[in-house]
């Protein structure tokens, strides 16, 4: 091989190294950040923008450091008919034919303009670290929590019916956590005043009485998958967000990565 190509070769070795190096530290300093900015709250709502690779590691990274001080509940904005096939794939041996079983349910299988970025290779490998580590003897499970697809709800019914969802699951877990991971307009506290009119009360407004501890996990360039007019790769831009406390009604943290990527989405039509 010429030197120049060897040269080319390392180069792009090096950078991807680096790249990789970088994320692992971001995803450490975001989880170390947020275990100690919640200490001892039990429920806690973790934000997201949809479509993403980070995030699922990020709250698998979560998952895993909880596990070791106590029982931890997963709650995923997946439909409520997904919990059977979630937890038949926790109590299998995680191999391809129990993935592919739980990625053939509805929930899984939506493609086209109806794909948000919930579905993902990256969100099913928070599936399966859950499974392994469950495996392991870990005292954890997952929770799916949204509402069913049908006729159209209101906002605010689709809000209440998931708080009062995650409600009787917070209820039911008498220590450890309760970690819900959702859309962060999900998470917030509270309706910011100047929201738009289509804008519901979060789900988190409904939780109030249960001091439930909100985090708003963003990144400071890169993209995302979300829908607007349409569901395509939405790039980041605007100030670089800081990490750490909020003085505002609808947040408690803000959890900062340097770069989001746009998730490994399933379904053919909705890859960016």
């Amino acid at each position: 091989m010429r030197k120049w190509a060897r040269g080319v070769l390392l180069g792009l070795f090096l950078l991807a190294f680096t790249g990789a190096n970088a994320l692992a530290d971001s995803l450490e300093s975001a989880d170390a950040g947020i275990r100690e900015a919640a200490g001892a709250n039990r429920l806690i709502l973790l934000g997201e923008k949809h479509g993403t690779r980070e995030i699922p590691r990020l709250v698998g990274r979560l998952v895993d450091a909880y596990t070791l001080e106590g029982p931890v509940l997963l709650a995923l904005e997946m439909p409520a008919s997904e919990q059977a096939p979630l937890h038949r794939y926790l109590a299998s041996n995680g191999r391809a034919a129990a993935r592919a079983a739980l990625m053939s349910t509805p929930f899984w299988t939506i493609q086209g303009d109806q794909h948000d970025g919930r579905r993902s290779h990256d969100m099913m490998d928070l599936v399966e670290a859950v499974r392994g580590l469950k495996s392991q003897g870990r005292d954890v499970s997952l929770m799916a929590y949204d509402v069913e697809r049908g006729p159209p709800l209101s906002a605010n019914h689709r809000d209440q019916q998931m708080a009062k969802r995650v409600r009787a699951a917070f209820s039911a877990l008498p220590r450890g956590r309760l970690l819900v991971l959702g859309g962060n307009v999900h998470a917030m506290l509270a309706r910011p005043a100047n929201a738009p009119a289509e804008m519901p009360v979060p789900m988190g407004y409904w939780l109030r009485d249960l001091a439930p501890w909100s985090v708003d996990s963003v990144a400071g360039s890169g993209a995302v998958w979300g829908c607007r007019d349409s569901c395509k790769a939405i790039e980041i831009t605007g100030p670089r967000p800081r990490t750490g406390a909020l003085e505002n009604d609808r947040y408690h943290y803000r959890a900062a990565l340097d770069r989001f990527e746009v998730a490994r989405l399933i379904g053919a039509s909705a890859q960016p």
